[in-house]
């Protein structure tokens, strides 16, 4: 037995031999009359496999990756080498193959498409009658190599296609879903929702974190809302975004740091439903790709014609169109992006004041040195994608829409308008286990709903009256605050800002420009060669306008 064990391996290497231990008193004949064929490949499946006794003479069956254009598939016969890339067409599998006999090492070198018989049979032929090789042999190790093949080109596009090729397979547990079904049915859902927010890892930014939570868990429902985190270099507006992106479901959410002028056409048709796309830096999008963002934003798709070649080869034109409804979630530095882009999102400041800085730089040594629990980090996390997961897309009828004016001194009031009513339904979405629902299925809106949406979305309003962006307004009240103990009417440098604020000197060249420009400060005294001293020449009162409009909002909803 020892000798055919050993005659066995020399012959065919690429097959595992078992041995079989037979009950007592039984033959192999006697199991297969008694279990037929699934009792015998039953007996054989439980056995220990033989090791090798000639493990360097044994070929390892699968692909060999050589460099990244060279395959290599070894066989009792010779070695296969595919070269170049496969095609990205799936209906054919053409190869540049290369085949090296295993003694005399003489080489075949042939194109052929793995998935015409012909072809196949004609490879096979040549190689058999060159090399005296059963032309079985060859037909069989090329069927083999084709399967290879299509498993290496499918790992290749899912690869380069996660989201193409990923569907959503993530099913909750019945446990899983009772919890986030408690945890939605709770009263002061939001005050709980901030909580795990901030045990997530979000420091700060109270009323930031929970505004852009909402817009981000619209992605999947019928009137998606986008956000634009401004902020200067550093500030961590990226974080802000990626933080509550962390809170949604992976399998929903596509992030983009660069995004070339012609890609948003080039999805396939429903790639970019209930989707969350992160944009790292909306200034890296040039006008072509803002154009199509844009157009997906308000139309919910984007359509190109385009050419084709039919199978005759000529060349035909079709339109080729994109469905699109997602949130989306952008970062940048820049105080104004395209007017058009900045009207569709609402458009939110980071906090860069130094309680705030000390703040991170807490969060950060604490992680640091240990002292953050990971363990209910992972939980906060996990209980919000599961409440994501479960949320249903109702549509929502507001009964008090009418009841709320924003303030006429908005800026592009109309989208503002929409954007509003669109959050209120949000926030009634993310009770629907706690509202009620008209004859039509549709959840009610209630009061609370309203006034929730007035209080977070607050901020973003003041954005859209206030002619300053976020940083610039920071600046511009410290700036007035320094003024102020210097006295009204002192002038003052560009360097002594630059030193009392802690601005670099390209930011604080930035500001002043900006400042002149709004003509809110002005160049009292100075010489280009020697320097400007400023005065402010306008003081406004951005804390009096805040107060009369939440005033004028409280007192709306107190009479609903």
């Amino acid at each position: 037995m020892k000798n055919n064990i050993e005659t066995l391996q020399l012959l065919i290497p690429n097959v595992e031999l078992r041995t079989v231990d037979l009950p007592q008193d039984h033959s192999l004949n006697d199991m297969w009359l008694s279990y037929g064929v699934e009792g015998i490949n039953k007996l054989l499946a439980e056995q220990k496999i033989i090791e090798s006794l000639y493990p360097s003479k044994v070929k390892k069956v699968g692909l060999k990756q050589i460099n990244e254009g060279k395959l290599a598939y070894e066989t009792n016969s010779g070695t296969y080498y595919v070269l170049g890339d496969l095609s990205t067409d799936l209906s054919t599998l053409k190869a540049s193959l290369h085949f090296e006999e295993q003694h005399s090492k003489r080489k075949h070198r042939n194109k052929i498409d793995l998935y015409d018989r012909g072809h196949v049979l004609n490879f096979a032929k040549t190689i058999s009658e060159a090399e005296h090789i059963d032309i079985n042999e060859i037909e069989s190790d090329l069927l083999k190599l084709t399967d290879l093949l299509e498993a290496h080109r499918e790992k290749e596009y899912e690869a380069l296609n996660p989201n193409k090729s990923k569907k959503n397979t993530n099913v909750l547990p019945p446990e899983k879903e009772r919890e986030a079904q408690t945890f939605l049915s709770q009263p002061d859902l939001f005050e709980n929702i901030d909580k795990l927010i901030e045990t997530s890892g979000i420091v700060g930014e109270t009323s930031n974190r929970k505004l852009v939570f909402i817009i981000a868990s619209t992605y999947k429902m019928l009137n998606p809302l986008h956000a634009l985190v401004q902020g200067t270099s550093g500030s961590g507006k990226t974080h802000l975004i990626n933080a509550i992106a962390s809170l949604m479901p992976p399998e929903d959410i596509l992030n983009m740091t660069r995004v070339t002028s012609k890609s948003f056409y080039h999805y396939s048709k429903d790639e970019l439903i209930n989707k969350l796309v992160l944009i790292q830096d909306m200034d890296g999008l040039d006008e072509e790709a803002k154009y199509a963002f844009r157009e997906m934003q308000s139309a919910g798709q984007v359509s190109s014609s385009t050419t084709y070649k039919d199978k005759f080869g000529n060349l035909q034109s079709t339109v080729k169109t994109v469905n699109a409804s997602f949130a989306s979630l952008s970062a940048t530095t820049h105080a104004e992006i395209y007017y058009d882009n900045m009207s569709r999102s609402i458009v939110l400041g980071i906090d860069e004041s130094p309680e705030q800085t000390q703040r991170i730089i807490q969060q950060q040594n604490k992680k640091l040195a240990g002292l953050t629990d990971e363990v209910a980090t992972r939980k906060a996390k996990e209980l919000l994608q599961n409440c994501m997961r479960i949320l249903k897309p109702y549509e929502v009828v507001n009964r008090y829409a009418d009841k709320i004016q924003l303030p006429v001194e908005a800026k592009m009031l109309r989208r503002l308008n929409n954007h509003y009513q669109s959050f209120v339904s949000q926030i009634t979405i993310l009770h629907q286990y706690q509202r009620q629902k008209d004859e039509q299925g549709r959840l009610i809106a209630t009061v609370e709903d309203l006034k929730l949406a007035c209080e977070i979305l607050f901020d973003a309003i003041m954005w859209k009256i206030d002619e300053l962006d976020s940083s610039l307004r920071q600046v511009f009240e410290q700036l007035k605050d320094y003024v102020r103990k210097q006295g009204n009417a002192q002038p003052f440098t560009a360097r002594e800002i630059r030193q009392k604020l802690n601005l670099s000197k390209s930011q604080c060249f930035r500001y002043i420009e900006e400042l002149k420009k709004l003509e809110y400060i002005q160049a009292s005294e100075g010489t280009a060669n020697r320097g400007f001293r400023y005065t402010i020449a306008y003081f406004d009162n951005m804390q009096m306008t805040r107060e009369k409009v939440k005033t004028n909002l409280m007192e709306q909803l107190s009479r609903l």
